[in-house]
């Protein structure tokens, strides 16, 4: 064992922030760059720890081959005793080469599992929350993704799943591996030696591309560091039954495709999924059903650990065709009989197909589709039992003192009675581990270990759920401030709250008053800032929506700025979203640093009018619509506008280019101009098939996802191409920047082919070794140049009095020598 945290004093984590300049200055991409962040908040079990994960300013990482997973190497962790505030320490490296994540506290609280990320592995640990000392070991584990991949089985015993040595997950590799393959096949071909061929196989063949090395499912005496192994293969999700004696897991094997006749979402497996049950103490796996494909999300110990509820399906047909079941541990499997009903299966914010259950005193409860079409949850088994009604789409099951609860955003209503009303006010809030579970306890919880949360009301008054003591109110929330943590003791809420200038604190509520655990980014708080004007206007189906229009600082009235819209179709923003207020770490096209250089930024609410499919065929005329209101209300320069969109936004910007010529530059970036682009594999998956073949997580896109198609590409390929914007390529007026990245599957090459052949105004920017969004600090530094450099161009300077930005000749401030070079000619425009 090996102490490896370095003690300070309670100051390090409650230190008063320095006294802030009166001066103030614009927001620049540095700033940007040197900001902090901050990761999940714990609090241990009993009550006694706080651990908060702190990462530091993006523009210092070591790396940043591991794309979106870079936070995770910029992360420290800050562990605070609630009871002694003396005790307060750092698990972190000054150099960034190395990440220490919070993973699950054992059982009493006392101790709690720790990561340790680097360039090239990716550790487990078990640390003392008393003294800091951490007990490395010598595996590498999952991450929780689709499910569970770690758990305590006792306060000295793990249970986990673990990859191959320094084989990191899938998440964390994807970006670098990409481009270490790819230059081994470069070497390949450039030695003469070895082939520098990957082969991909479909059809009958299809399983027989290259696998992966299959992980372990195994257990861990802490005391000996013994390991024994209870399973191997691809595992992704496993749930130990309550009392610790058996274990249920799935496991990712051959691959499969659906029919083209059924249009997929981006979530459904392409891959069949295995079910197997072993005792951990005496391990010889057991496979109920082994023809099935079992979906994931659903993986139900009933209380007394006798029986399973999971959810499968017949390969090749729906999941809505698929059934509940119940497993006993000797692999025992019964189907759920639901009478007329039919499984209702929901879909999760990947595009997961998921089926929703869990248990009651009496049984399983599964979420059913009656007859006539609603939506229920029912008691299985019992066909002709009263079902109950789903109020709200992510309502879940709560388990309290054996009484079976529906929490509701308003509160708790009891299973049996269906009450109108919630009979205890308030939501359940664990104590920040609810990740530990992955994306299945977070998105369908156990009914019994959701109970174990705390209730809290309106008025931050903190509870029991069973009500069995008295409630204790601690000091409410600040406006704007969010919950991020509640201790089971019930004496104390923590909060995250941005000033309006920027700075973020971690506070703790208590029954005394309040206290800032710690403060980031004070940097911000002398920085000018914009301010944001409500737009009110009419959607497609005549409802009320708003708009929100950041304009630049210091703007004066009489004198408009430019306009730039950040467009996204599908999303309407009852409220101005978080990355339009001072202090966003939105890195990939940031609104601040556009409005920074004198652009006032408008984010439309773009919600899609009612219908089978996405209809963007007047998404130009919407967006004129709403620029139109500003106008009139003198906010913005009438004659100069800029359109940006990133990913469906690019999407959407390169429809608009080819619906109407009102805008005087767009941005696009890294977006499809091509739908039938979406069964291309990208880089990831075109240099190695050891992590499958996901064409469904693209195809699907387009199929019921955002792309709006409603069909498969052979069913339906001419509206492929009508919807696609590269086949109307010669209806685009507008100077138009491309931008692309290597490793995204969003290519825009074709789309510039094609104005290139036409002599159009364009320019197409390809950043290497990036996926959808940039990570590189000086490749976001670019992007913002080359961005204002096009606006500047094409729009002027964003004051026009103001000439900051060089202009090339032509006078491209004037209206008449912009259409010129822009390709416009008198002909009649498209929309104006």
């Amino acid at each position: 064992m090996r102490r490896l945290i370095v003690l300070a004093a309670s100051a390090l984590l409650t230190a008063p922030a320095p006294a802030l300049s009166q001066s103030s200055s614009p927001f620049t991409v540095e700033d940007l760059l040197q900001q902090e962040g901050l990761g999940a908040v714990r609090i241990s079990p009993n009550g006694r720890w706080i651990v908060m994960e702190r990462q530091a300013p993006w523009g210092r990482g070591a790396t940043y081959r591991l794309g979106y997973n870079t936070p995770l190497l910029l992360t420290g962790l800050e562990i605070r005793s609630v009871d002694d505030a003396a005790i307060a320490y750092r698990l972190s490296d000054p150099g960034h080469a190395n990440g220490y994540v919070a993973g699950p506290f054992s059982p009493s609280g006392d101790r709690m599992v720790v990561y340790r990320l680097t360039e090239s592995s990716w550790r487990l640990g078990v640390m003392a929350l008393e003294t800091g000392d951490v007990q490395w070991l010598g595996v590498t584990p999952d991450a929780p993704r689709l499910g569970r991949t770690l758990a305590w089985r006792s306060e000295t015993q793990l249970v986990l799943i673990a990859r191959p040595d320094d084989d990191l997950p899938y998440a964390y590799r994807v970006s670098f591996q990409t481009q270490d393959r790819a230059a081994e096949l470069w070497r390949n071909a450039a030695a003469g030696h070895l082939p520098s061929a990957v082969f991909i196989p479909s059809g009958s063949a299809r399983d027989s591309r290259d696998h992966a090395e299959g992980s372990r499912l195994l257990t861990i005496d802490l005391p000996s560091g013994r390991e024994r192994v209870i399973a191997t293969g691809e595992l992704f999700d496993f749930e130990l039954s309550p009392d610790g004696r058996t274990i249920a897991a799935l496991l990712d094997s051959e691959d499969f495709q659906p029919s083209v006749a059924e249009p997929i979402l981006t979530g459904n497996p392409t891959r069949r999924r295995r079910l197997i049950l072993a005792d951990i103490d005496d391990p010889a796996p057991i496979e109920p059903l082994p023809d099935k494909d079992f979906a994931s999300h659903l993986l139900t110990w009933s209380t007394n650990s006798a029986r399973l509820l999971v959810f499968s399906r017949s390969v090749g047909t729906p999941f809505s065709d698929g059934d509940f079941w119940t497993i006993e541990r000797d692999g025992d499997a019964r189907k759920l009989d639901l009478g007329t009903a039919r499984p209702w299966i929901d879909t999760s914010i990947q595009g997961i197909p998921i089926a929703l259950g869990s248990w009651g005193e009496s049984g399983p409860i599964v979420q059913v589709e009656q007859s006539d079409g609603s939506r229920a949850w029912k008691h299985a088994g019992d066909p002709n039992g009263a079902a109950v009604p789903v109020a709200e789409g992510r309502e879940t099951l709560a388990s309290v003192a054996g009484q079976l609860w529906i929490e509701r955003r308003a509160g708790l209503v009891p299973f049996e009675a269906n009450a109108r009303s919630p009979l205890r006010v308030g939501r359940l809030w664990d104590a920040g581990q609810g990740a530990d579970g992955g994306n299945r306890q977070m998105t369908n919880p156990d009914a019994v270990e959701r109970g174990r949360g705390v209730l809290m009301d309106d008025q931050a008054c903190l509870s029991a759920p069973d009500q069995s003591v008295l409630r204790r109110c601690v000091t409410p929330l600040a406006p704007g401030e969010t919950i991020v943590a509640v201790s089971p003791r019930r004496d104390l809420m923590i909060g995250r709250l941005r000033s309006p200038t920027g700075s973020e604190e971690l506070r703790a509520h208590s029954t005394d008053g309040v206290e800032t655990l710690l403060t980031i980014n004070q940097h911000l708080d002398t920085r000018d800032w914009g301010r944001v004007e409500r737009i009110d206007h009419l959607g497609p189906d005549g409802q009320a929506l708003a708009s929100w229009l950041l304009l630049p600082p210091g703007v004066q009235d009489g004198d408009p700025p430019a306009l730039v819209i950040l467009a996204y179709p599908g999303v309407s923003y009852p409220a101005a979203p978080a990355w339009l207020e001072p202090g966003s770490r939105r890195r990939h096209i940031n609104p601040a640093l556009l409005a920074a250089a004198g652009y006032a930024v408008l984010v439309p609410s773009l919600p899609h009018r009612t219908g089978p499919t996405p209809d963007l065929s007047d998404l130009a005329s919407r967006i004129g619509g709403i620029v139109d209101l500003v106008i009139e209300r003198d906010l913005v320069d009438p004659d100069r506008h800029g359109l940006i969109g990133h990913s469906y936004g690019g999407y959407g910007a390169l429809l608009v280019a080819t619906q109407s010529d009102r805008f005087d530059a767009i941005v696009a970036s890294n977006g499809y101009a091509d739908l039938s682009r979406v069964m291309e594999l990208p880089a990831p998956w075109r240099v190695s098939t050891l992590d499958g073949v996901p064409i469904n997580q693209f195809t699907g896109w387009s199929e019921r996802g955002q792309g709006g198609v409603g069909a498969s590409f052979p069913q339906a390929s001419a509206l492929y191409a009508e919807k696609s914007p590269i086949y109307a390529a010669s209806q685009i007026r507008t100077p138009i920047l491309l931008i692309e990245t290597d490793l995204d599957g969003a290519r825009l090459g074709s789309m510039f082919g094609a104005l290139y052949r036409m002599n159009h105004e364009a320019g197409l920017l390809t950043y290497f070794g990036e996926g959808h969004e940039l990570m590189s600090p000086a490749n976001i530094r670019d992007l913002h140049t080359r961005i204002l450099a096009w606006l500047g161009r094409y729009l002027g300077a964003p004051d026009a009095a103001d000439p900051r930005l060089p202009m090339p000749n032509p006078d491209l401030e004037h209206r008449v020598d912009q259409e010129t070079v822009a390709g416009r000619t008198p002909d009649e425009p498209l929309l104006r």
